[in-house]
């Protein structure tokens, strides 16, 4: 009996008519944009809480100052990043001893995404943000953010990625591009 009601609990699970969630289990508020990410995040403690939950581990979360910031990222791309910025924090979660946990402003986020349209198109700058972003938030190895938590890379050139999860972002030129290395 337990057998065929575990089996139907299943088979209404896969026959929900709920909307699939992504970004471990968050439903995107929009179908493009930061929003279509998954939750939005404002504050660090909701950031560490949900990448602690997704990844067993950024159980050792440590608040940083935007000096720590600025040493983290070293000059240059401190300079890319920080007016974006509100506050960030790191923790581990393997293979780094120290993951960037990045919290932006309110309403930065499309800022972000404007200046590195507007750099990729005067050639200010040459490759698209190596972070891996979520709605209101983003991760400094994109590599983890993107395998490990569903996040998605920001490219403000065309995608030449075959199978690539694509999603507009909030400004045209630049989209939100994840895939799956197998």
């Amino acid at each position: 009996m337990r057998r065929i009601v575990t089996v139907a609990v299943l088979l209404l699970a896969g026959c929900s008519s709920e909307p699939q969630s992504h970004s471990h289990g968050v439903v995107p508020a929009a179908s493009s944009g930061a929003a279509a990410l998954g939750q939005h995040f404002t504050s660090l403690p909701d950031v560490s809480a949900w990448v602690q939950r997704s990844t067993d581990e950024c159980d050792d979360v440590k608040t940083a100052s935007k000096e720590e910031l600025a040493d983290y990222l070293g000059p240059l791309r401190y300079s890319w990043y920080e007016p974006f910025v509100a506050e960030w924090a790191t923790c581990s979660v393997k293979p780094h001893a120290k993951l960037g946990l990045v919290l932006f402003k309110p309403d930065q986020q499309r800022a972000l995404q404007e200046f590195w349209q507007r750099g990729m198109s005067t050639g200010q700058l040459t490759d698209n943000p190596d972070w891996a972003f979520g709605n209101g938030f983003a991760i400094t190895a994109g590599q983890v953010g993107t395998e490990r938590l569903g996040l998605h890379y920001l490219w403000c050139r065309p995608v030449d990625v075959p199978n690539a999860h694509t999603v507009p972002a909030d400004v045209d030129g630049c989209t939100y591009v994840t895939w799956h290395h197998h």
